[in-house]
């Protein structure tokens, strides 16, 4: 197609999404999800429609401003219709527009460690002010409520790792990091937001110990690592046993979940400090690999596993910790011991199993045991497929024991599952057999869907549905990306989704509310309104841009090219020029900066000496008749860019033109804003 065809059918299928979602909301008054969900694809629709004009145009590739003139439109119609997906797809756009306007896909920015600092606490007090409106309701909105306390929680956690100011950036983390997880217990209490802080907390100790130790690693610091692991358990056990009394007091409800958290938190800090701390230890003072493994493995069995399961009353903290440390020191041990040790810590997990009934300390072994089997047979040289097989009919049968915890049945489905879909990914001798694994999970899946959804079981069901569909995504990715063309692939797969939905909707009438009016039938007028501003919108970006194409300048440029792939866009050459670098200039990021194009003797255009910035010349400038002027933006030291960077191509010849491509023709427009045209070997 042409480019006046390609226009054409972007505003077709966007201006179809609208209709059917219009008629849905008039003809299936009783599903009224289907209107909506259209409306919702509409709203998608328009950021494709954006990202396609983009590849006409050849402009920036997954560009930040392609995120923002996609946000406007969703943002508004999260506002007015209050309809949850908008919200949810409005704060995901935002973000991927603040993202890629931090690390730009086409061009390499310099950034400074006190720009990014400052970037990570304002990302963070954004999203904790959203948090605050949803948790006090004045935005309703669940998914806003967990996504807004993630991305804080995150971007909190990198600000730590900032290397300014000397110790602050830590210190604040460890105290931001503690007034959350005292606000999750008192305040608010949350089991998952106080596990999620303990968590990161805690990753982030480990990640400052691995720090030092690389920087002092010695017996003394190991010495000292290990003091402080058994110091860290020794304060955590007195805090929950003064929390205890102090609880019998003021009949507070948040100490069981402090003590959790504070478990978890406390367990897997000091266990790995520990572990790690003990065999660099012992490493450094024997200087023998294998005689140290035979003792770090007795040392597992004996010094840390024996005392939980004959001291009953030692302190759950304490026996987790030890536990916990047992666990790591025997598996990673076995693994590296020859003979049969690993049969000897699989009997011994199997034991610990049996004597201890508490559901962490069996997720800990149910991780371990397969860990290690799975290795260790695969080291063995028993095929990858047929150990696969095993971990599958093992959890499995796990799963359908009806005397184990429903969390315990559970990580048994998870395991079968990555086990059987991990097969999926395996490439056997034969095309049959391939086809057998793939067909086989398909099948299982989709029997285990109907299954837990007739036995009411929604935890299996998610499990279930989430693998199903990353069954989906990955065989689009290693069979339809290639096979069929891509937008009969998607096409395919939103036929899919679209039918499971329907289906899920008919089967879960009887435990749902009954559906509410479709949005288009609350909110006619303001939606038509925000659908014509989207029209508007993509009517001036093509305007602008055959304006440009009519009315501009014609120079020829020098190029380097490299070639990535853009998600929304397809194939595409990104582009260096040689006026890409202004020698001898030093820029900050982000300036508006226009710069002076000569005619050179071969045709060719070039720097030619001359730029502006905020409204002064580097140095006197006399026009000449062939300067053609072309508006940019500096992104740090001497380099800038023009928003020529990327060039589209059919899908699968991006190496071919990267191998031929030597200059650019583009059109530079009286205002200075420049397009790609086309390129060529001469």
């Amino acid at each position: 197609m042409d480019r006046w065809e390609k226009i054409g059918v972007s505003a077709a299928v966007l201006a179809l999404f609208y209709l059917f979602s219009y008629a849905a909301s008039i003809v299936l008054t009783r599903h009224s999800f289907l209107s909506n969900w259209l409306l919702v694809a509409g709203g998608l629709a328009f950021g494709l429609c954006v990202a396609l004009l983009g590849q006409i145009y050849n402009s920036h590739a997954d560009s930040y401003m392609l995120f923002v003139v996609w946000l406007i439109p969703n943002l508004l119609f999260a506002i007015f219709t209050r309809y949850q997906p908008f919200y949810v797809i409005s704060y995901v756009l935002a973000h991927l527009a603040l993202g890629f306007f931090l690390h730009p896909s086409v061009v390499h920015v310099t950034r400074e460690e006190e720009w990014w600092y400052m970037v990570y606490w304002l990302i963070a007090l954004g999203n904790i002010v959203l948090f605050y409106l949803t948790a006090t309701q004045k935005l309703r909105s669940g998914p806003i409520y967990y996504l807004s306390f993630l991305v804080f929680s995150v971007s909190l956690f990198l600000s730590g790792f900032a290397d300014v100011y000397g110790e602050l950036p830590e210190m604040l983390y460890l105290l931001m990091g503690a007034l959350l997880f005292f606000a999750f217990l008192k305040w608010l209490p949350n089991r998952g937001m106080l596990i999620v802080t303990a968590a990161l907390l805690a990753l982030f100790v480990l990640a400052k110990f691995f720090r030092m130790m690389l920087e002092h690693y010695s017996e003394g610091f190991f010495l000292l690592a290990l003091l402080a692991a058994a110091g860290l358990v020794w304060g955590a056990v007195v805090a929950i046993n003064w929390l205890r009394k102090e609880s019998a007091h003021h009949k507070s409800k948040w100490v069981q979940f402090f003590q959790e958290a504070f478990t978890v938190l406390v367990t897997t800090v000091a266990a790995s400090i520990g572990a790690i701390s003990l065999t660099g230890l012992l490493v450094l003072i024997f200087d023998m690999e294998e005689p140290v493994l035979y003792v770090i493995f007795f040392l597992s069995l004996i010094g840390f596993v024996g005392p939980v399961l004959f001291m009953k009353k030692m302190d759950s903290t304490v026996r987790y910790t030890l536990l916990t440390m047992g666990y790591m020191l025997g598996a990673a041990s076995s693994l590296f011991l020859e003979q049969y040790y690993w049969i000897l810590f699989l009997a011994a997990l199997l034991y610990v199993w049996k004597a201890v009934a508490s559901i962490p300390a069996r997720l800990l072994t149910q991780l371990a045991f397969l860990l290690v089997l799975f290795f260790k047979l695969t080291d063995l040289h028993v095929p990858e497929t047929t150990v696969l097989l095993i971990v599958f009919v093992f959890q499995m049968a796990m799963y359908y024991v009806k005397r184990l915890p429903v969390v315990l049945q559970n990580s048994s489905l998870v395991y079968a599952l990555l086990a059987l879909i991990a097969l999926t990914e395996t490439h056997f001798d034969s095309l049959a057999a391939n086809l057998l694994a793939n067909l086989g999970f398909f099948a299982f899946t989709t029997y285990l869907l109907y299954q837990t959804l007739r036995q009411k079981n929604k935890s299996a069901f998610g499990i279930v549905l989430a693998f199903w569909f990353a069954f989906l995504l990955m065989k689009y990715y290693d069979l339809l990306w290639s096979l069929l063309h891509k937008s009969l692939s998607l096409f395919l797969l939103s036929v899919v989704f679209f039918a499971v939905s329907y289906w899920l909707e008919r089967r879960m009438q009887g435990e749902w509310a009954a559906p509410t009016p479709a949005v288009f039938t609350r909110r006619r007028v303001i939606l038509v309104l925000i659908i014509l501003l989207q029209f508007l919108l993509t009517g001036y970006q093509v305007y602008s841009s055959e304006s440009i194409l009519s009315k501009g300048a014609t120079i020829k440029l020098e190029l380097v090219p490299v070639d990535p792939r853009s998600l929304m866009q397809g194939d595409y050459v990104r582009i260096g020029y040689t006026i890409s670098t202004l020698e001898g200039e030093d820029f900050s990021s982000g300036e508006k900066i226009r710069v002076v194009l000569r005619k050179q003797s071969d045709n060719v255009y070039d720097y030619a000496g001359y730029y502006e910035t905020a409204g002064k010349w580097n140095k006197p400038y006399t026009a000449e008749p062939t300067d053609v002027i072309i508006n940019g933006k500096t992104v740090g030291g001497s380099q800038v860019e023009y928003g020529i960077e990327s060039y589209f191509v059919p899908e699968g010849t991006g190496l071919v033109v990267e191998r031929n491509a030597k200059f650019a023709t583009i059109k530079v427009g009286a205002n200075g804003d420049a397009l790609l045209e086309s390129l060529s070997p001469k």
